[in-house]
């Protein structure tokens, strides 16, 4: 789930949330074009430029297996 993705302009604010139900409770990794780029439930990047243009995913792991999201692409 991308906050703010419609109309994302140089400058904006924008959220990437990600979130699994697994138990236990998962690591929760982010991925922009199979680079990592942060941890967390929350990737929250403050005056995004183009440079931040690209697929975004989000990795759930645990004791069980991991899983990708489906990629979010973000146009700056």
């Amino acid at each position: 789930l991308i906050n703010g993705s419609a109309g994302i302009v140089e400058g904006d604010s924008v959220t990437l949330n990600c979130s699994s139900d697994s138990n236990p409770p998962p690591k929760l990794d982010w991925f922009k074009g199979g680079m990592f780029v942060g941890s967390g439930r929350i990737y929250s990047i403050s005056k995004i430029s183009s440079d931040h243009s690209g697929e975004y995913k989000c990795k759930s792991r645990n004791k069980h297996g991991e899983k990708y999201s489906d990629a979010v692409t973000l146009n700056v």
